[in-house]
């Protein structure tokens, strides 16, 4: 099964999985939803969502404890951010871009949405 960027489910799960890290839901620690768990709440098969976390224990973001699950590692906000940003600069940023120009956007367009989209995001709005 592939998503809209064309990339496998499981790494769609695995990258959501890192966003609760970065935006702070999921700390060093924290015991991550099983494999059962991520699979209910993410609508796959536990194939998938197992193949999710061997994602995340292979990038060193997670680690399976023998009776426990698996826990979140001391580095894995760093880890996290690292790839969450090259993903951004390596696909979606070259999509955003090619839109720009589509469009014709000046830079000065460009800019004042962004300062309204982050304003709008400031106050708890969602666009």
């Amino acid at each position: 099964m592939r998503s809209a960027l064309g990339q496998s489910k499981f790494i769609d799960i695995a990258e959501a999985i890192m966003e609760q890290i970065i935006e702070g839901a999921l700390a060093p620690g924290d015991k991550v939803p099983s494999v059962r768990e991520t699979a209910m709440k993410m609508g796959v098969t536990p194939n998938t969502a197992a193949n999710a976390h061997a994602q995340l224990r292979d990038l060193g973001i997670i680690e399976s404890v023998h009776g426990s699950g698996s826990i979140v590692q001391p580095d894995a906000l760093k880890i996290c951010r690292s790839h969450i940003y090259k993903k951004f600069i390596d696909r979606e940023l070259p999509v955003v871009l090619r839109r720009i120009r589509m469009l014709g956007l000046s830079d000065e367009k460009v800019m004042k949405l962004l300062n309204a989209v982050a304003a709008s995001d400031e106050n708890g709005d969602k666009q």
